[in-house]
């Protein structure tokens, strides 16, 4: 029942206002008296407490503790104590905290920004006492036990890893945060999937880090909807157990001041776009760091509209209505000591170029004074109604308040606030527009950056001044300008000018008006700094007097400085930098120095591009830039072959913006000169769009940076912005203009037309590769192949023009390394490996032919395996066309493709995999249960066991029972089932990888094998396994379809044919091992004589089984099991003395003999197979002559064991090594590279 009083009291508050407001008022910004919105505060046994007692039914309690991303101590720190909030404590379980807050009706609640963490509840009114000892205990009694650790927290955090992959808004501002702050405030709010949290996050450590965070100093309670007394009360109850101050053993909270550094950050994301233009912002109102007049700015940019189905009036909305596709959003980022203000866009990237243009015209307008009055008291009234709101906002006002109770004593009040807002003018934001500008900005783009601008394109400045970077004062910086100036001059003009220089600057400093001694500076030719006010750093001492130079011995005064140094005991100057440090080192240096002349050597050009080419002459600079083309290709820097061409440097720069101006001179006119401006400037243009092309590819792929190949384009543009069907015009007018060149050689004229036609069909084939929209063309790298040994036959009739190429070029190139050597490979090296580019090239297209994904995964390993490698564009092409945007081979869904892989292993004909259960919708249907869990399943491999589990309630499916009497159930686990077994094959691969690379040593390939045929024997039960349950459940039915049928019978073929590949290679690995056991024994291996120098066989054994040791099953072997595995034994017997051992060695040979004999018979089985069976029906003629190889190998291995034998025998208890030689092959000259066949021979 509602009473009168409160009513008529409520009544009476609300009217009175009102009552009291004057007509002249009504449109003038009103004063804001907060009142009950301000918070009470107060502290008891040392715990800071504030509350705002608003009338209602409900209160909502949280601890504010200074805990944030800013503040914690290791990556995931601030996010793990977040998730440990209500987890187990002494005296509940997490399970009884939610039931007991779920039976009172309250919510619980958890969340960390940069700089805190908060914990809170809401709850009914009367249940505070309940919910501050839950708090209070959850802040001092949380256990942090090791498997809500693992099992929920990390796990959580995980999830929370990938989906800020996808979120590029999210990306962007983390990145913006990062490079305006770096550390602090720069780490990001979730740690991002490349920071490696298992390695930091550990329950004793998050323990030790929740008693310094949860001490009394760092945290405080605050509360909406609670009476101030009420609050103490409980406060000062359950709150004792808190710690006083921080652990002693634990470093202290970081309160270093935050910095501001600005400058810029790129990121490459394909799920969307977005960019932040960011500047220093306004602190929080409590940190004394406040700046009303940013957060007027903020208003008055804008960009984001509060007016339904309106863009907006701000000034950023008006500005951008022409970009529909580009949503723009201006927030002030407040903190403690900082803040920063930002600009965000999202959407589509052209938009975004051209809204991101508008931000800064808009910045430079209201500096400018280019702004309406209206529209600044506009923002102002925004600016004070946004900051009102989210003062009245319960949550964002808990945090606020609770900030700054820790950090400064005093809350967050709205009044102060509102009056500093209304105290802003119209000069203010003027001044602070202006003074962003001036300062270094921050720009962080993530999405497409082939279209996203840099920051200097739309004029903002996000690095700094080199006089800044070097901390040198602005003579220094004269003096080092002059002095470089004058050394790039030619000789008489460096002379006129160094004898100008040698002038001496005499000052004196002035202090009270008086005048000291008059001192010498030679500024120009010696370091020697003065600074603002004229004060010498560096006085001339007494010396010798050279000329103008100052000489002064100091070899004396440094031994003693350095006498009382102790060992190990650095000296540094603050200001004599890295920079300094390394310039010194390199000034005057040939092979550092890329401006250093040699006596004679100009800066010019050496080499007149204009002038009239020969034919024979463009043949053979044809065949250079080839040469060079393919140099990159093979992983060689820019730098170093194409950019050493005068002709390449002069058509890219300076950057041309129509290919009309891409000249190679654009001062002279191109007419009379065709066979140059005509026919080589086609080729030379075609060729850079090549290049083009193969940069973007490689670009959006995987590869090996700096070592498969070099991206750097030294700030040059390959012609991206310029369209391939522009040059092909010039290549067709090209070789139109050399088909009517009836007076040249007919050899020259034919040389000219195949490399123009080569350089056609390549440009016509990359674009093509690089074209998604647009139907594959592999016939065109066809065309290719057969016009190469034209080109080498015809490579006769070229000179050289070696002038036409210079390392000089380099000096003009944007690199921080020093010159170094141009690359020349000869012209039979170039055009083998065109060759093999346009091979290659075609072959790779066989895999869009899809014949199931086996046959995708075995054209990718047995392409990729190819010797020599493929080129590393070829590689990158291949990515591209297995996968692209969310497609597999262009037209087949992820889901596909795992779908038809499960039922050509595990589930043939199965419900699960029924592509009509997807369009069931009513949740009860068992179908749609399935479809749900399928897709959860594709998306989480990694629990594919519980996924088993829960999809037996749908499948009904009946366990098999084995043993009699205890009847043990045995489920088929299908899923499990399949990533299990390309777990197994991954780890076949992984130790065969070892013996292709050569990473093992002699006196292990007989433990590597031996735990070889233990994986491969793994793999056999488990494909007998899954065979069981497969042909049980196809036995269970007799009413198949055809097309189930077939199912069926395709993984039973799958099946059969991996458990013989399994079995070979058990057999085949249990052979070798025997045989390097004898071997070794007898010491017929080559292994290093002396023992290890920094390790142990142990440790090298560690090492071997690392990426396997994260593994539950199967259970990696020890080192003593494995040793014993691999010893002379024989049924369990050891070697007790040499009379034993040669019978023994023969005992152990007859096993590997017949293993050899079993791995043989089994390899030519799989020999026999045909393409559908093998799943090789893209590459089966590489996979037969791999298949080969291995039989061969095994041949080999019966021979050699033959041979141990014979030798053994012959030996009769004489050194062994007197009667038999061992040799091993080198790398790659072996039968096959995963097996080692050692030749034996008697001696």
């Amino acid at each position: 029942m509602v009473l009168r009083a409160p009513l008529a009291r409520a009544a009476q508050r609300a009217l009175r206002p009102q009552c009291s407001r004057t007509p002249n008022n009504r449109r003038t910004l009103t004063s804001v008296k907060s009142g009950a919105y301000n918070y009470e505060t107060g502290e008891v046994n040392g715990v800071k407490f504030a509350s705002r007692d608003i009338p209602g039914p409900t209160t909502q309690l949280a601890i504010v503790a200074r805990a944030g991303t800013r503040f914690q101590l290791y990556p995931g720190f601030a996010e793990g104590l977040e998730k440990f909030a209500f987890k187990s404590t002494q005296k509940r379980s997490s399970l009884r905290i939610t039931r007991e807050a779920e039976l009172l009706g309250g919510e619980l609640f958890a969340l960390h920004s940069r700089e805190n963490l908060v914990i809170g509840a809401k709850f009914l009114r009367e249940d505070l006492p309940y919910f501050t000892e839950l708090l209070g205990e959850v802040i001092s009694k949380t256990r942090f036990t090791r498997h809500e650790l693992h099992e929920e927290v990390i796990r959580v955090i995980k999830l929370n890893q990938k989906s800020i992959l996808a979120n590029t808004d999210q990306m962007a501002l983390n990145s913006a945060h990062s490079v305006a702050f770096h550390r602090g405030l720069g780490t990001a709010l979730h740690p991002t999937s490349s920071v490696p949290i298992t390695q930091y996050l550990h329950e004793e450590d998050l323990a030790t880090f929740s008693r310094a965070a949860y001490a009394k100093p760092n945290f405080a309670v605050v509360a909406n909807g609670a009476s101030h007394d009420e609050l103490s009360k409980w406060v000062g109850e359950f709150f004792n157990d808190s710690p006083a101050t921080p652990p002693k053993d634990l470093p202290p909270i970081e309160t270093k001041p935050s910095q501001y550094y600005g400058g810029e950050e790129r990121i490459a994301h394909d799920g969307g776009n977005n960019m932040i233009i960011a500047f220093p912002g306004s602190g929080a109102y409590t940190g004394g760091h406040y700046k009303p007049e940013i957060a007027v700015l903020s208003s008055l940019l804008g960009g984001q509209s509060y007016i339904k189905w309106s863009p907006g009036f701000s000034l950023l909305a008006r500005a951008t209505r022409a970009q529909t596709q580009a949503h723009v959003s201006t927030r002030n980022l407040s903190y403690s000591d900082a803040g920063l203000l930002t600009i965000s866009m999202e959407g589509k990237a052209s938009h975004i170029r051209e809204a991101s243009q508008a931000v800064v015209d808009i910045l430079k307008a209201i500096s400018g004074g280019d702004i309406a009055k209206d529209d600044i008291q506009k923002a102002i009234a925004k600016a004070k109604f946004r900051t009102l709101e989210a003062g009245q906002n319960i949550g964002a006002g808990l945090e606020l308040t609770g900030a700054g109770l820790v950090q400064s004593g005093k809350p967050s009040q709205l009044d102060g606030i509102a009056e500093a807002i209304e105290g802003v003018t119209e000069e203010a934001v003027k001044k602070a527009a202006k003074s962003l500008l001036e300062g270094k900005a921050t720009v962080s783009a993530v999405g497409d950056l082939f279209v996203l601008p840099f920051a200097e394109e739309i004029g903002l400045h996000a690095e700094e001044s080199w006089s800044r970077l070097t901390r040198c004062s602005y003579n220094r910086y004269l003096a080092v300008a002059a002095r470089v100036v004058r050394r790039s001059l030619k000789e008489q003009p460096r002379l006129q000018a160094e004898r100008r220089g040698q002038m001496d600057l005499r000052f004196a400093k002035w202090t009270n008006g008086k005048q000291d001694v008059v001192q010498l500076h030679m500024a120009a030719e010696q370091d020697v700094d003065v600074d603002e006010q004229g004060q010498n750093s560096c006085q001339p001492a007494k010396g010798a007097i050279d000329g103008a130079k100052v000489i002064r011995d100091i070899s004396s005064a440094f031994r003693t400085a350095a006498a009382v140094l102790e060992t190990g005991q650095l000296v540094k100057d603050p200001y004599f930098t890295l920079f300094e440090a390394v310039g010194a080192l390199e000034i005057m240096d040939p092979k550092m120095d890329s401006g250093f002349l040699k006596e004679g050597e100009t800066l010019e050009d050496d080499f007149d591009v204009s002038k009239e080419l020969l034919p024979e002459e463009m043949v053979g600079l044809m065949d250079q830039i080839l040469c060079h083309e393919m140099a990159w290709h093979m992983g060689h820097p820019l730098s170093q072959s194409l950019f050493t061409s005068y002709h390449i440097d002069r058509l890219l720069w300076p950057e041309p913006k129509r290919l009309e101006d891409a000249l190679f001179n654009r001062q002279v006119s191109d007419s009379g000169n065709n066979l140059l401006h005509v026919v080589f400037r086609a080729y030379c243009l075609a060729l850079i769009k090549c290049c083009d092309n193969v940069h973007r590819r490689i670009g959006t792929e995987h590869y090996y940076e700096e070592e498969d190949f070099v991206s750097n384009l030294y700030n040059r543009n390959l012609l991206t912005n310029f369209d391939t069907s522009e040059i092909q015009l010039l290549l067709h007018q090209a070789s139109h203009f050399i088909e009517g060149q009836s007076e040249m050689d007919e050899a020259l004229r034919s040389a000219i037309l195949t490399r123009l036609a080569l350089r056609h069909r390549m440009l016509k084939a990359m674009e093509s590769d690089l074209s998604s929209d647009k139907p594959v063309q592999p016939h065109l790298w066809d065309e290719c192949t057969k016009l190469l040994p034209d080109l080498f036959q015809t490579r006769s009739v070229g000179e050289q023009v070696s002038e036409a190429f210079s390392v000089k070029l380099q000096r003009k190139l944007a690199s921080s390394v020093p010159p170094r050597p141009m690359v020349g490979i000869s012209f039979e090296d170039a055009y083998k490996f065109l060759s093999k580019l346009c091979r290659d090239a075609a072959d790779v297209y066989q895999v869009l032919d899809y014949h199931g994904s086996a046959n995708i995964l075995n054209f990718t390993y047995v392409f990729q395996s190819r010797k020599p490698q493929p080129p590393v564009y070829i590689r990158c092409l291949l990515q591209s066309l297995i996968f692209h945007d969310m497609k597999v081979l262009g037209e087949i869904t992820i889901t596909k493709l795992i779908y038809d892989d499960l039922a050509e292993i595990v589930l043939p004909a199965d419900i699960l995999l029924d592509p009509a259960n997807g369009n069931v919708e009513a949740p009860h249907d068992p179908r749609f249960q399935m479809a749900k869990e399928m897709s959860g399943f594709v998306l989480r491999i990694g629990d594919a066991e519980s996924l088993d589990e829960e999809l037996r309630k749908f499948t009904r499916e009946k366990p098999l029972i084995e043993g009699e009497p205890a009847a043990t159930e045995i489920w088929s686990f299908p899923l499990s089932s399949w990533a299990y077994y390309y777990k197994l094959q991954q780890m076949e691969w992984v130790v065969q990888l070892g013996f292709e690379l050569d990473i093992y040593q002699n006196d292990e390939l007989s433990s590597m094998y031996w735990y070889l045929s233990h994986v491969a024997g793994a793999r056999v039960q488990h494909l007998e396994r899954m065979q069981t349950f497969v042909t049980r459940r196809f036995g269970q039915s007799r009413r198949w379809t055809g097309s189930q049928k077939t199912s069926f019978m395709n993984c039973f073929s799958f099946l059969e044919v991996g458990l013989t590949q399994a079995v070979a290679t058990q057999w085949f690995a249990i052979s070798l091992s025997k045989l390097y056991t004898v071997l070794f024994h007898f010491g017929l291996l080559p292994i290093r004589a002396q023992p290890l120098a920094y390790s142990t066989l142990e440790l090298r054994h560690g090492l071997r089984m690392r990426p396997f040791l994260q593994l539950s099953i199967p259970e990696v072997p020890s080192y003593a099991n494995l040793t014993a595995a691999t010893s002379m034994r024989v049924a369990g017997e050891g070697v007790e003395d040499e009379g034993q051992a040669d019978q023994q060695a023969l005992s152990i040979l007859d096993i590997a003999e017949e293993a050899s004999k079993m791995a043989r018979k089994e390899w030519e089985a799989v020999s026999k197979l045909d393409a559908e069976a093998a799943r090789c029906v893209q590459c089966e003629e590489w996979w037969r002559k791999s298949v080969k190889d291995v039989v061969r190998a095994c041949i080999v291995c019966s021979i050699a064991i033959s041979t141990a034998k014979k030798g053994i025998h012959n030996a009769k208890g004489l050194p062994l090594g007197s009667f038999l030689k061992s040799e091993m092959a080198e790398t790659g000259k072996g039968y096959h590279e995963f097996w080692v066949v050692p030749k034996l021979s008697i001696q």
